[in-house]
């Protein structure tokens, strides 16, 4: 194209940033009332203002790029089609004409180059349904099955095309064992970088949902098992792949890939985790191994040995995954699971978190993991996490401040804070059990309550400065109407000169401060056995 058509925009009066500010003004105020005088006017001046010249060198650069002026003033594109098939394939509105049949498009040799067209591929995905449907003769069938499966090349370039790859799935529901084995055997000898691809891995997953178990079997046990392994779960593409033969191929199939997971020599865990899409291929697999369903023994046994394995290897990595941006997803969802997960949701909560909750509250991503291991954590765990929130760390020893006082205020903690007031108040209304071994710790969050409640109302003018202020004080005037204070914030008269006066310099220090100041309390002993299998 003549680089003469796109020329600089001094070309055509606009100087400097200001004058062109100008005239996007201009042009945006006229289009917002075409129908007023000031618009009529002004065009009328603007045409005055333009010389013929200028005209027609627009007119023949819109010209150029393929626009026509019409009587009613707008444009419409001259001469583009979007369907790259032979013109008289169309018709005048740029479909596909009626008389033209899948038989026709056979004869014609057309069937690739249909296949690899929008158009054309609808057209083929509408007519062709296989065995002696839709008018479809058994003979075409076999026809078009054989010049796609023919050649391996040409069933390879259809995998990775765009449209090509929905006609392939077609022909792979209506295959018969004989074909199938030549898209088995074109499948495995580049699976691996058919995997990859966006169009191709569809293809795969199709195949493994519909070709007969021996030949979707031999499609995973093709999956390579060496390094090749964490691209493909590590992959925008591939990852589909690797979830789709999780979810429906038997547990002797894919063990191989928690084999690859739990390598002791090696990072692919915590690799896999970290990434954007391995995440969900552990979760997948975290979530079909907990499922429990399995009718056979054998199977329940094999499940509850690959789930060990895995889970063993995740604990050991546990502060790593629950601060990273992806792998707290797997965290979580381990947490919040009520049945088979429970013990490694116990486990994550006493080896991984209690002792640590001041600092992973302020964490970006590790706060999403403490707020669901308040929220399921139980009972006996709850109160831990609780006590050592409220009192288990040693206040500022010049501000007197504790760790109460940096989370309520903090961007990521003031979370955490909101979750632990909703406990308190879900205990106290009986929403929430309370009852550990015969003893009723219902006094225990009400005085957690209160505690809340006071520094909500010692700091009730700064709570109202942010949304998450405003939160807290909502959940505590809701709670007021069921449960009598001691002292209500919503009741506190604030004295206009604390108001006026500057926060000091110690609070806002210590708002923001690490945790690496505070004094953790002394190690416990759980009650809870570290699982581990050999």
């Amino acid at each position: 194209m003549d680089p003469s058509l796109f020329s600089p925009s001094q070309e055509y009066g606009i100087e400097n940033q200001e004058n062109y500010g100008n005239c996007l003004g201009t042009l945006r105020d006229t289009y917002m009332n075409e129908g007023s005088e000031i618009y009529l006017s002004s065009c009328q001046q603007n045409r005055h203002l333009q010389t013929s010249s200028m005209e027609e060198e627009i007119m023949s650069r819109f010209g150029i790029l393929g626009f026509d002026e019409e009587p009613n003033n707008f444009f419409r594109l001259r001469g583009v089609r979007s369907s790259t098939l032979p013109e008289w394939i169309l018709d005048e509105n740029g479909d596909i004409r009626s008389n033209i049949t899948l038989e026709k498009v056979v004869e014609a040799n057309l069937l690739q180059k249909f296949a690899t067209d929008k158009l054309g591929c609808h057209f083929l995905q509408s007519s062709f349904y296989g065995l002696s449907t839709n008018g479809t003769e058994n003979e075409l069938r076999d026809r078009i099955c054989k010049e796609i499966l023919e050649d391996r090349e040409t069933f390879l370039s259809l995998c990775r095309n765009i449209f090509g790859n929905f006609f392939l799935q077609r022909i792979i529901d209506v295959s018969n064992r004989s074909e199938q084995e030549f898209i088995t055997k074109y499948i495995c000898s580049d699976i691996a970088n058919l995997c990859l691809d966006k169009s191709a891995c569809r293809v795969i997953q199709t195949a493994l949902e519909r070709l007969k178990p021996r030949y979707a079997d031999a499609l995973v046990d093709s999956i390579p098992r060496d390094r090749r392994l964490m691209s493909i779960c590590t992959d925008q593409n591939a990852n589909h792949v690797i979830q789709k033969i999780v979810k429906t191929k038997s547990l002797k199939r894919w063990s191989f890939v928690v084999d690859f997971l739990c390598k002791s020599e090696e990072e692919n865990l915590l690799n896999i985790c970290q990434d954007k899409y391995g995440c969900r291929v552990v979760q997948t697999i975290v979530e079909i191994l907990s499922i429990n369903s399995f009718r056979k023994r054998d199977e329940k046994d094999s499940r509850m040995r690959l789930l060990h394995k895995l889970m063993n290897r995740i604990l050991l990595k546990c502060h790593k995954l629950t601060s990273n941006e992806f792998a707290n997803y797997v965290i979580q969802h381990i947490i919040s699971d009520r049945d088979v997960l429970k013990v490694y949701r116990d486990t994550i909560i006493d080896k991984c978190l209690l002792r640590n909750l001041l600092s992973m509250s302020q964490e970006k991503y590790a706060s999403h993991v403490v707020e669901q291991a308040l929220a399921h954590a139980p009972l006996h765990h709850l109160l831990d996490m609780m006590e050592e929130i409220f009192d288990g760390y040693v206040p500022h020893p010049e501000t007197g401040k504790d760790a109460l006082d940096i989370l309520i205020f903090h961007q990521f903690g003031n979370y955490v804070v909101q979750r632990m007031l909703q406990i308190c108040c879900d205990a106290i209304n009986g929403k929430r059990k309370t009852v550990l071994d015969g003893v009723d710790c219902r006094d225990r969050f009400e005085t957690w309550l209160t505690k809340l409640n006071l520094r909500a109302r010692r700091e009730k003018y700064r709570l109202t400065r942010f949304s998450s202020g405003k939160k807290i004080l909502d959940i505590l005037q809701t709670m007021e109407e069921t449960y009598e204070f001691s002292h209500s914030p919503f009741q506190f008269q604030v004295d206009q000169t604390i108001i006026g006066a500057p926060s000091s310099p110690q609070m806002n220090s210590l708002l923001f401060t690490s945790s690496s100041g505070w004094q953790s309390p002394q190690n416990s002993t759980s009650s809870i056995d570290y699982p581990y299998f050999e």
